[in-house]
């Protein structure tokens, strides 16, 4: 009975330690949402001199007039503008991607060498003499990534832009609804992180080719055809006016990622910081039952700290080298560390039974976050797995009351 009833309070005061070891844990988090912010302020200072997140879409004719409105039984003059968007719009977009550095932090750019054409149609109404000249625009969210002019073409007269916004004379003439006035637009432009497209044409397509051999589509539709390789891909979209909404709320395009960050798979390792620090206090309080080895509660607060300090070293080492090593440098580190200490503590085999657990609790946890979808119901049969084993070794509890 005294053995079971210190059995509970240890039971009792390990568990008060586990939820202690909640503010070291949050004090990991913390640090690891810093560090994600001062990334996030190099990646800012980076696209303020190279050039921000990019959407593209265009071009777009707006033809203004002056109409004459009765209100009131009083009759003024009121300004309007109409847009007439391409019936057919081609974009070929050519994007060389890489990585760079602001301090020890990546921000991946690119520049993108973009050809538009296709061709408007405009009806007889534009042709009227109250609608004045067409204004032709581009869009460009950050003009601060042209490098060098823009080239257009249209209807067979050449422009150069110094905007993104230019007056085009057009002959009245082949504003009769039928005739195709053609267009061609080429520019280089740089960005950073992710390039968008917008659909502005009744039928769009849109390709885009890069060396980036991690891309991530977005938007609001998929690429209808996609070729990933380690050479890079090629995305292609056809999006026609029936299955788009506004062109200026719809938008596909690509992230030019780097892979998932390391402080992304550093939180994640953090969330399974709790069930590991269980799994080796009850493999101690296991330990103490079995072996009759006794570890008291400041060795276990040692040893607690020691599995929070894991994360720690596992994000300061992720800002030099890949996830991957990072992990395995730490669990090395960690792992060394506690078998040395369980040798110490225990003086016998059950140390070496401690950190083979420990090893494989990383192991487990590391291939966990690889998993992503298989994750919880590989993480929900793991812990059955466990709790069977505790069951099998507590079964006996009782055996020494019985035999008094």
């Amino acid at each position: 009975m005294k053995i079971q009833n210190n059995l509970l309070v240890k039971i009792l005061i390990l568990g008060i330690l586990t939820l202690l070891l909640l503010i070291p844990l949050a004090m990991v988090k913390g640090q690891i949402r810093d560090r994600k912010e001062a990334a996030r302020t190099a990646v800012d200072e980076v696209s303020a001199s190279w050039g921000g997140v990019q959407t593209l879409g265009g071009p777009v004719l707006a033809f203004s007039s002056i109409e004459s409105i009765i209100k009131d039984g009083k009759e003024s003059l009121q300004e309007k503008e109409r847009h007439i968007f391409p019936e057919v719009l081609d974009c070929v977009i050519s994007a060389d991607s890489k990585v760079l550095h602001r301090s020890i932090y990546d921000v991946s750019v690119y520049t993108a060498d973009v050809h538009m054409q296709g061709y408007f149609v405009i009806p007889p109404a534009f042709a009227e003499k109250n609608v004045q000249e067409p204004v032709l625009s581009v869009l460009v969210n950050d003009q601060r990534g042209f490098e060098g002019p823009v080239s257009l073409s249209i209807a067979g007269a050449v422009h150069t832009l110094e905007s993104t916004e230019i007056t085009i004379p057009l002959d009245k003439a082949l504003m009769d609804g039928k005739q195709q006035i053609p267009f061609d637009i080429s520019y280089k432009l740089r960005g950073s992180s992710t390039l968008m497209v917008r659909p502005y044409g009744d039928v769009t397509n849109i390709k885009i080719t890069s060396d980036c051999q991690s891309p991530s589509f977005q938007g609001d539709f998929l690429p209808a055809q996609r070729d990933v390789s380690a050479e890079g891909f090629t995305a292609e979209w056809s999006v026609s006016k029936i299955n788009r909404n506004d062109p200026a709320d719809t938008e596909m395009g690509v992230c030019f990622m780097q892979g998932v960050s390391q402080y992304q798979k550093t939180e994640r390792s953090v969330k399974y910081a709790i069930l590991i620090i269980l799994l080796v206090f009850l493999a101690g309080l296991l330990v103490e039952f079995i072996w009759k080895k006794e570890i008291n509660i400041i060795q276990y607060v040692v040893i607690g700290l020691s599995l929070v300090l894991f994360y720690a070293l596992v994000l300061s080492f992720s800002e030099f080298i890949s996830f991957g090593h990072s992990y395995v440098i730490a669990a090395a580190m960690t792992v060394a560390a506690l078998f040395g200490y369980f040798r110490g503590i225990l003086k016998s085999r059950a140390a070496y039974l401690l950190t083979l657990l420990v090893a494989l609790a990383y192991a487990a946890s590391y291939i966990l976050l690889q998993m992503e979808t298989y994750a919880l119901i590989s993480g929900s049969m793991l812990l059955f797995c466990i709790l069977v084993v505790i069951m099998y070794f507590t079964k006996d509890l009782n055996s020494e009351k019985e035999a008094a």
